[in-house]
């Protein structure tokens, strides 16, 4: 007797469906599937006898996941078409990214040559925001251009007049800086056509003059005229704080190789600074001396 194919259940760490499984080797009884679980096999005609009965297309699962977020990124666009006519929400946030469904389609990298070009079309015929960003600050552009390595739907979403040098949330990286990060060539060609910024700033230049910033105002505060060290061990713990916060909400461990060339090229600076600073009078003496000596 040959043994019955397992299903492996889906969630959104692992959305993506097997499709060289075929459902004829399947002997598992639809009937008793579940909505969520139908939605992201594609069965269909469970879907609609379960929302006919009675289910709310609109409500969210225990991951706070939505019936047409798992049929997006499962490529099912029957079910996305049939959702949305039951009154589905085609932008509605959910999952641990607060993001849309049109987000969960873009963002597939591991998907053949069109993905999910017609679903994603969809969306934005039935009024999905193209630029709308998710929890990260991610655009669909953004998350095409840095999982998804074809044509489309980049190529797509280009025709939808995305804004395409909008930075996200908090790195401020374009899709091109994600494109550039991913090795996607395909995706930089095609945002290079569309005219994307070559010289669009990210975050990253933050993090490189940061240092800059906190040198000056370890000397600041050391050269204080104030008496009490009680207060400016205060307004260093402030710096410090300031510094923590700014590193854990904008800058990643990718950034953080940045870091020591920043340190390293503020030191030097400062370095040169204060010793021209300190100097000045007596060099300036010193060229006087000499112009006049040499007038004379």
């Amino acid at each position: 007797m040959r043994k019955t194919e397992e299903l492996k259940p889906q969630s959104h760490y692992n959305h993506g469906y097997n499709e060289n499984i075929s459902r004829k080797n399947h002997v598992d009884d639809y009937s008793t599937w579940d909505i969520v679980k139908a939605t992201q096999y594609g069965i269909f005609e469970r879907c609609r006898e379960l929302v006919e009965a009675g289910y709310d297309v609109r409500q969210p699962d225990k991951e706070n996941v939505t019936l047409l977020h798992w049929a997006a990124i499962n490529n099912r666009i029957d079910l996305v078409k049939y959702y949305i006519s039951k009154g589905a929400v085609v932008d509605q946030l959910g999952g641990d990214l607060n993001s849309t469904p049109l987000h969960w389609a873009t963002r597939q990298g591991h998907l053949s040559m069109f993905g999910h070009t017609s679903i994603v079309a969809y969306l934005i015929a039935k009024g999905q925001d193209v630029d709308m960003m998710d929890q990260n600050g991610m655009t669909p552009l953004m998350w095409a251009a840095y999982r998804t390595h074809s044509v489309d739907p980049t190529r797509l979403l280009l025709t939808f007049n995305v804004s395409v040098n909008l930075g996200d949330k908090y790195h401020k990286n374009t899709a091109l800086h994600w494109a550039v990060l991913a090795g996607n060539t395909t995706v930089i060609s095609l945002l290079l056509e569309a005219n994307a910024n070559v010289d669009a700033q990210n975050i990253k230049k933050l993090m490189l003059f940061t240092p800059f910033v906190v040198i000056w105002l370890v000397g600041f505060i050391a050269d204080l005229d104030v008496d009490s060290w009680l207060i400016k061990g205060l307004m260093y713990a402030a710096v410090w704080i300031t510094v923590q916060f700014l590193s854990k909400s904008f800058f990643d461990h990718s950034m953080h190789s940045t870091l020591p060339l920043g340190i390293y090229l503020a030191t030097k600076f400062w370095m040169y600074i204060t010793w021209f600073y300190w100097f000045w009078n007596d060099i300036l003496q010193s060229l006087i001396k000499r112009f006049s000596s040499s007038a004379q």
